[in-house]
């Protein structure tokens, strides 16, 4: 799934670039490195637990999706893409924090049979 997103990116670059072949070999290559690079780490991403890959996930998600959106408000990003460096950590803390602070507060779920 991912080497397709990766392949779309590609083919719009290219178009927008009016070099619509050379995106499209530029996705072929993507495609073929993501598949391959999924195929070679399966195994130790198997062992992770998934709410925890969920987790970083989402921080992930979370911290491109806010710098993305600030550029595309216009927000000029101090030291550029390496704020990055700065946003998701931060968002990653203030979740761990919220996420400490629920499952502290919060009874436990009664399972009704």
């Amino acid at each position: 799934m991912e080497g397709l997103e990766v392949a779309f990116i590609a083919l719009t670059f290219g178009s927008n670039q009016h070099n619509v072949p050379l995106a499209a070999a530029a996705a072929l290559v993507a495609v073929a490195l993501v598949a391959s690079a999924g195929f070679a780490i399966r195994a130790p991403l198997a062992r992770v637990p998934e709410n925890t890959l969920k987790f970083v996930v989402g921080v992930m998600l979370t911290g491109f999706g806010i710098f993305w959106a600030g550029e595309g408000a216009g927000a000029q990003w101090p030291g550029a893409d390496t704020a990055l460096l700065v946003i998701i950590p931060v968002i990653a803390l203030l979740a761990l924090g919220l996420t400490a602070l629920l499952h502290r507060t919060s009874p436990p779920l009664e399972v009704i049979p």
